[in-house]
């Protein structure tokens, strides 16, 4: 059994469990994804809004209904494929965190990097509380892994 050489410590095991947790939350977006192909997508949102008791004749509601009726079996495979990729992406960054892998830190550094653009972005433009939390996560996660990957060579 392979031991780490680095420990892991709150903030580690919080993102590994983030990451792993979000890979999963992803894979079953992706399959649930893929069980919608050549079904009536719209047909499935007005029950859905109808047995949450959402008015019928919610502006919100049609608007979101219309937009789904536009939406391609292609479409759809091709959001069901991509979201069962961002989870083996998220899993995979798990997984190696967890064994301590090098390579993981660096990968988790970029990959979680890539979204603060667009999130900052959002937190201007839509000034939403989840934006916000997403980002002030994803500087953390960045900010602490390229702190420990640093620090020992600095020693």
């Amino acid at each position: 059994m392979l031991e780490s050489s680095i420990s892991k410590d709150g903030a580690l095991r919080t993102i590994i469990a983030l990451k792993a947790v979000g890979g999963v939350l992803f894979l079953l977006i992706g399959l649930g994804v893929f069980a919608m192909v050549n079904k009536d997508i719209a047909d499935l949102a007005e029950g859905a809004a109808d047995s949450l008791g959402v008015d019928p004749e919610n502006h919100h509601l049609l608007r979101l209904l219309e937009w789904l009726t536009g939406i391609s079996p292609k479409q759809i495979v091709i959001t069901g494929f991509a979201a069962i990729l961002y989870s083996a992406l998220l899993l995979t960054m798990a997984w190696g965190l967890h064994l301590g892998r090098v390579w993981a830190d660096w990968l988790t550094i970029g990959a979680t990097g890539l979204f603060i653009p667009l999130e900052l972005y959002e937190v201007v433009w839509s000034l939403r509380l989840t934006y916000s939390i997403a980002l002030a996560i994803n500087i953390f996660v960045v900010w602490y892994l390229i702190r420990r990957r640093i620090r020992p060579s600095c020693s």
